[in-house]
């Protein structure tokens, strides 16, 4: 099977992960050359990129596009661009074209309900968020609990008053064309331009703008009778490498079963930081996402869930102790019970989603002085919960199809990526780096000046620990030179792996 995919920007959880996904189940994924894609805040020439998919689309078997890219031209591009709507609506109506020249085209669409960023920080927003972005986050949250009806008056116009006029009508005028555009996939999917088409949300919440957004689309769904070919969670930049797994799914015609188990058991109704539901109510939509079933009987895959925290947060090392302590005993209880399954046969899937932004320290901890890392079917510990857990059941579903040993490789790789960034990376080197970043230079970002610094300890760092990693070290280590910074920050981090004998992977 040969798919395209029009990513939803060009970071590597968006670009690499899913062609490295693909690779485990021996499908061939194509991808646009890197140079027409977006660069942070610059947008991807969308012209070149239709140019492309017209190009291309006849030698495929399916096609997974992103409305941002293909119509703003990336992720920030949505967020910060001051085109109209018409102009975007204008370039995704190249769908409808692709689609009457190519009918047995399976075509994916995927399209973000636009978040409201709770920081005074405009990396990836306009400029005013730098210095109102959590007072917009909290008049968002605001009048979505006015139209439920709660009496917010005075709060309201608190926040009104101190967010000028011009902004706050920006914000607003950003957020309808968002949802203009969002209307205008839902109109590609009634057509049926659109075989299947996500609606995710990015940094959601149980109020706020988007919610009520994503309350409209639902009933337009419905209105549309667009039945199961729509989906709506919340996700983002996971979803490429989800549709990928949903994509194999159909074509094998196969319904994975995911039985779940949560530690605590109480911590499946916890809501994760960026979410808007129980824990276990992502792990359903993300395992419909990709075309599986959630089971309590006979499955195909086990999976260990180490839930959110109670207190809705990161990992704090001042905290880190006390819920050590509080936790332990049922993570010990869940991962022995992941090791009895492993020694079974059964296939396990760790997700990690105690905290956003990087794994569990004590838990990895036990993971590794008892489970056989190489031998899990999925392993994830990123960003949100949704993040985590839809990339964990991609990288599962994809190990269905291993028949060969480049394929188990292309397994291993993935899975050792996803330690070494989600735990030796973000959990452990990002906060190092970031503390002595500071006390250097009285910044944790790195500078034109120190960047190749920066990236040598990195890379040194994080040889170190696959060092530590049972099963894998001593087999890999990091391709000297590859590690960079994507958006020249320290929040994410690529790579390239080398064997033993020093070949790229």
């Amino acid at each position: 099977m040969h798919v395209g995919l029009i990513p939803l920007d060009e970071r590597p959880v968006n670009t690499r992960d899913p062609v490295m996904i693909a690779a485990i189940a021996g499908v061939r994924l194509s991808l646009p050359p890197p140079r027409l894609l977006s660069m942070y805040r610059q947008a991807a020439d969308c012209a070149a990129l239709g140019s492309w998919l017209t190009e291309t689309a006849p030698s495929l078997d399916a096609l997974i596009v992103s409305c941002e890219m293909l119509g703003y031209g990336g992720l920030v591009a949505s967020r910060i661009s001051d085109e109209p709507a018409g102009t975007i609506l204008a370039r995704l109506d190249l769908l409808r074209t692709l689609k009457a020249r190519h009918p047995q085209l399976q075509l994916l669409g995927f399209n973000l309900v636009t978040r409201v960023s709770n920081a005074d920080h405009s990396g990836e927003e306009p400029a005013y968020w730098a210095r109102y972005g959590t007072r917009l986050y909290q008049l968002s949250q605001l009048m979505d609990r006015q139209q439920q009806g709660e009496d917010v008056t005075h709060d309201m116009a608190h926040l009104v008053a101190a967010v000028p006029e011009p902004y706050r009508q920006d914000f607003l005028h950003r957020r309808a064309r968002n949802h203009i555009v969002n209307l205008g996939a839902l109109q590609l999917l009634a057509e049926g331009v659109f075989d299947l088409l996500v609606l995710s949300s990015d940094d959601t919440s149980p109020y706020g703008l988007p919610s009520r957004e994503k309350r409209w689309l639902a009933e337009w769904g419905e209105r549309l009778a667009l039945g199961e070919r729509l989906l709506m969670y919340p996700g983002a930049d996971e979803v490429g490498c989800v549709l990928v797994a949903r994509l194999l799914n159909m074509q094998a015609k196969r319904r994975p079963r995911f039985k779940p188990l949560y530690a605590p058991s109480e911590g499946a109704l916890n809501i994760a930081p960026y979410e808007d539901g129980p824990v276990a109510l992502t792990v359903q939509r993300q395992t419909y996402a990709v075309s599986g079933l959630v089971t309590e009987a006979e499955s195909d895959f086990w999976l260990a869930v180490n839930a959110p925290v109670a207190r809705h947060g990161e990992w704090d090392p001042e905290l880190a102790e006390q819920e050590r302590v509080e936790r332990l005993p049922a993570l010990q209880a869940l991962v022995a019970e992941a090791v009895q399954q492993q020694q079974a046969g059964q296939p396990v899937i760790i997700v990690d989603v105690a905290y956003p932004n990087g794994a569990d320290p004590t838990f990895l901890e036990l993971l590794q002085a008892q489970i056989n890392l190489p031998g899990l079917a999925a392993y994830g510990a990123w960003n949100t919960a949704g993040n985590t857990i839809g990339t964990a059941l991609a990288q599962a579903c994809a190990s269905q199809f291993i028949a060969n040993d480049v394929q188990q490789a292309a397994h291993e790789r993935f899975l050792l990526h996803r330690l070494v960034e989600d735990w030796g990376y973000q959990r452990l080197v990002r906060a190092e780096l970031r503390e002595w970043l500071q006390q250097q230079t009285g910044s944790a970002e790195p500078t034109a000046t120190n960047l190749r610094q920066v990236l040598a300890r990195i890379e040194a760092r994080l040889n170190q620990l696959i060092g530590e990693l049972p099963g894998f070290a001593g087999r890999y280590h990091i391709l000297p030179g590859s590690v960079r910074l994507p958006w020249g920050r320290m929040f994410e981090v690529d790579f390239e792996l080398a064997d033993g004998t020093g070949v790229d992977q």
